[in-house]
């Protein structure tokens, strides 16, 4: 017995003009040179349509036609301490530093385009930061009843101690 599937009109035009994707917008995906990647995604399977919208880009256009609305502040407001910070931090992540994050912080440290970073840089995967494991966490023990509890402080309960 064969099963014939049928695709609708639209997805038939699609395929034949080549309207599908072959690659899934995301952000850090440096598909682009802006310095903030943003990807907006509306996506209904009940209409079988995505919209897609690289935020970054239309943002970089809406600037260029409002400059007295926008500014570019070379420092890292810090809200925690109320301060500027002028200097890239260290990587700090458990993971390796994303390709896009590092070259965009190349380009800042060195004072150049993120186009040129990639282009030089592309190659030199060893020198990326690499990651730091978080510590153990230190439980907290805590008397409930008058037995002892230790409680992990990211989340749930450990075993009962003495």
């Amino acid at each position: 017995m064969v099963t014939e599937t049928r695709l609708s009109p639209a997805i038939v035009e699609a395929l034949s003009i080549g309207a599908l994707p072959d690659v899934q917008w995301k952000m850090h995906d440096d598909l682009c040179d802006c310095i903030y990647q943003r990807i907006g995604m509306w996506t209904n399977p009940y209409l079988a349509e995505t919209l897609e919208v690289r935020m970054c880009c239309i943002w970089a256009k809406l600037y260029e036609q409002f400059p007295d609305q926008v500014r570019t502040i070379p420092a890292f407001w810090d809200y925690n301490r109320e301060q500027w910070v002028t200097e890239p931090a260290e990587w700090n992540g458990e993971d390796e530093m994303p390709k896009p994050i590092w070259y965009r912080q190349l380009a800042r440290q060195q004072n150049r385009s993120v186009a040129d970073i990639r282009i030089e840089y592309a190659a030199k995967d060893e020198l990326r930061p690499k990651g730091a494991p978080k510590p153990e966490p230190v439980p907290l023990f805590v008397r409930f009843g008058g037995e002892w509890v230790a409680i992990n402080l990211q989340g749930g309960f450990g075993e009962e101690g003495t």
